[in-house]
């Protein structure tokens, strides 16, 4: 009898199995999630004896559960994927884990020790893996070598998806070269193969790499037409994080010319919540409209960054912004402090971060960390030739932070002409708000001249 039961979990185990990897094939990630699941449960505690590999079944649930934007399950089940192979010596099954759970952003030291363990793993096995490993690694690097490595082995065995890499590459070094139009149409160029192959993340990360581009470069149409394609491909093919990541640069637009019904249309469409932006928008929306106790009871908590270093820092300087135009110096201090105190690999992300608390930088940054600012926008105009006007990432324009950064150190021309540009630029893009701040710049800068 107990042969015969044994036997009739195995066939359950097996049904659901394949059930699951049919709507992991149509990307329908929440039956699959459930298929997988139930196929676990039917095995029950020895998976193996029902002809059930449980470590190959935690990949499938835990890259599943990512692409729901359900960051803690699939952790989850991917570190305890990656523990059996580890335990069995199966270097590909460990490398093809570690790929999964690469894709969870996390911290860049804990990411590149974790791929490193990978490699180390799979040996000279499996060349498809170690060059998608050898990838992985280059995003944290300064060098080219392990990119290098990676299409060296891409054109050996003609990994057409790796291959690919090059068209995106090459499109970022065009937009910093100030060839905005042809990086575009290399984006796209990237997206259709990826999409024909069915590479999900990459055909939706490469939309939205155009889309955000656009965006910081002033040309907002454009980029929130291609946020709008990058949303409505992710939608289709239900990858929840990548849908809300280009759906927030759709509403860092709308909130810019203060379309906040629109804005409220596109938060409401958003498949989970776990993109802390919608969060800082409805909370900088509730600000706008002169609800400051409202604004303050949406602050973000910093652990919704996940430890990823931008994403903390974002939230730190939202919240030192909110609290200190909320009148409360002494906790804006503490978070501007907090900010500061974010790991980082160099200066880049500063000026990226800052524009949501430039008056708390103004007003309680010491002269040395208006200045690393400063310097972080002077380091941006050394490494692209295509001009920061917008700052994505928090839905408003650059220029009155760098006309106040630049006032603060006491570099009247360079505030002036930042001031002066940046209200042409708003004005012509229906930025009203930011028009305003650039017009208050001027004036301050006209008094100071005066006294």
């Amino acid at each position: 009898m107990t042969a015969i039961m044994q036997d009739m979990d195995a066939a359950i185990a097996t049904s659901h199995l394949a059930a699951a990897e049919q709507a992991e094939a149509t990307t329908r990630w929440q039956d699959a999630v459930r298929e997988y699941e139930a196929c676990l449960s039917a095995a029950g505690p020895a998976p193996a004896g029902a002809g059930i590999d449980e470590a190959a079944v935690l990949t499938a649930l835990g890259r599943c559960y990512w692409n729901l934007s359900e960051a803690r399950p699939a952790w989850r089940m991917l570190r305890r994927a990656i523990a059996i192979y580890q335990e069995r010596g199966d270097g590909p099954g460990q490398a093809r884990a570690t790929l999964e759970i690469l894709r969870i952003w996390g911290p860049p030291d804990r990411q590149r020790a974790m791929t490193e363990e990978a490699l180390q793993a799979l040996g000279d096995g499996d060349p498809y893996l170690r060059a998608r490993l050898f990838l992985d690694l280059s995003w944290n690097e300064d060098g080219d070598e392990h990119y290098t490595d990676a299409l060296a082995l891409a054109e050996r065995h003609g990994f057409e998806d790796i291959l690919t890499m090059r068209t995106q590459r090459r499109a970022w070094e065009l937009f910093e070269q100030g060839e905005v139009d042809e990086s575009v149409r290399l984006f796209e160029q990237a997206h259709e193969t990826y999409a024909r192959l069915n590479v999900y993340h990459p055909a939706s990360g490469v939309l939205r790499g155009a889309a955000f581009n656009l965006i910081e470069a002033g040309r907002l149409d454009e980029g929130y037409a291609f946020a709008q394609r990058a949303f409505e491909y992710a939608a289709g093919v239900n990858l929840h994080f990548q849908s809300q990541l280009a759906l927030m640069d759709l509403v860092g637009v709308a909130y810019a010319r203060d379309e906040f019904d629109r804005c409220d249309e596109l938060l409401a469409q958003a498949p989970t919540n776990s993109d802390f932006r919608g969060d800082l928008y409805r909370m900088w929306m509730a600000e706008a409209r002169g609800d400051l106790d409202g604004a303050l009871q949406l602050m973000v908590d910093p652990q919704r960054g996940g430890n990823t270093p931008t994403a903390v820092g974002q939230i730190h300087a939202s919240a030192a912004g909110i609290l200190y135009r909320a009148g409360k110096p002494d906790a804006a201090a503490q978070a501007l402090r907090a900010w500061v105190a974010v790991e980082r690999r160099d200066s880049e992300p500063l000026w990226t971060e800052a524009p949501a608390m430039r008056e708390c930088l103004l007003a309680l940054g010491d002269d040395d960390l208006v200045g690393r600012v400063h310097d972080a926008f002077a380091d941006r105009e050394r490494r692209s030739k295509t001009p920061a006007i917008f700052s994505t990432l928090q839905g408003r324009a650059l220029a009155p932070l760098r006309g106040g950064i630049a006032a603060r150190l006491g570099l009247a021309d360079e505030a002036e002409r930042a001031y002066r540009e940046g209200l042409a630029w708003c004005e012509a893009s229906g930025c009203v708000r930011d028009a305003e701040l650039c017009r208050a710049g001027l004036a301050e800068l006209s008094a100071q001249a005066a006294r």
